[in-house]
């Protein structure tokens, strides 16, 4: 895990919940999130995204295990600054208006005073804040205040991107917004993190995943890996063999793994004609939920056995 600029090595978590009961929300998690990557951490509510990542920013302590930043544990005021942070329900002091707001977290996170009226001039342009600088944050829709946070987590240009469901309450205009600044920010070489319930933009972005249930780290990779196991579809005319299954106009198909391609085609009947091998579509979205369902069955179709 040297490499990794977030990295869990047997994290354990447990909170007292109702009638002090305690509730254990990770389980021994193994994590590690590459330097440079566009990291999707995806799970269904209450799996332990929420928590993993206020654990890494040091907002939940009493954990077993180690967690590190960019190699360092966690906690040291240094890393901080290096970090952009937007939490799932992030609270602003409602009284200050976006420009002085800005001006208090860029100091926080070390900017100096030449450098951040540039800075936020930025984030005014990335975000359509500009009319809004004099405005006070208790104004603001939900969106609004997502287009904000996205602007402070990102003002001081930092190394780590930590977006905890950046896309809540955005309309699809913002979320394609939000997308190109993350695309952005990860050129300009930030390391992005984050979590979401919209499939499709994690895999519009990202380059690795990770699947947690029930607090359990179920698998994590590269997303290329991921999809390079959907199977491969052979369309073909003339001889078929026995599974073959007919198409249109005397052709047929033929769906295999990719580790079977060269026997496969070594085999085909004497006289067929391949018209097209092509990689069958995985959708990252059908493969979490059967890979969710296949673990505990959650989120079950109606009428199916239970």
């Amino acid at each position: 895990m040297t490499d990794s600029i977030v990295s869990f090595s047997g994290v354990t978590y447990a909170y007292r919940g109702d009638w002090l009961q305690r509730i254990q929300a990770l389980h021994a998690v193994d994590l590690a999130v590459p330097t440079g990557c566009a990291f999707g951490f995806l799970g269904a509510n209450g799996a332990g995204k929420s928590t993993s990542i206020k654990l890494a920013m040091g907002l939940l302590t009493g954990h077993q295990g180690d967690i590190r930043l960019f190699g360092q544990p966690i906690g040291s005021p240094a890393l901080r600054q290096r970090l952009g942070y937007l939490p799932e329900q992030p609270y602003f002091y409602e009284n200050l208006a976006v420009g002085e707001y800005l001006d208090y977290l860029g100091r926080l996170s070390g900017l100096e005073r030449s450098g951040l009226t540039a800075a936020k001039d930025r984030v005014y342009q990335l975000l359509d804040l500009g009319d809004l600088r004099g405005r006070k944050l208790g104004s603001f829709s939900k969106g609004m205040r997502q287009r904000f946070g996205l602007a402070q987590a990102i003002l001081h240009q930092p190394d780590l991107l930590v977006l905890d469901e950046p896309f809540s309450g955005l309309d699809p205009l913002w979320r394609a917004r939000f997308k190109d600044v993350m695309a952005l920010e990860r050129q300009r070489g930030a390391t992005l993190f984050f979590s979401s319930h919209i499939l499709s933009d994690v895999e519009d972005l990202c380059d690795h995943y990770a699947v947690i249930d029930h607090g359990r780290v179920l698998e994590q990779g590269r997303l290329a890996d991921l999809f390079g196991q959907a199977p491969l579809i052979l369309t073909a005319s003339g001889p078929a063999p026995a599974e073959a299954k007919p198409g249109a106009e005397g052709t047929w198909t033929l769906e295999f793994p990719e580790q079977e391609r060269a026997a496969r085609l070594a085999a085909l009947p004497t006289g067929a004609q391949v018209l097209r091998l092509e990689r069958h579509r995985l959708g990252l979205e059908d493969w979490f939920v059967a890979r969710i369902r296949d673990v505990h069955g959650a989120g079950k179709r109606l009428g199916d056995d239970v």
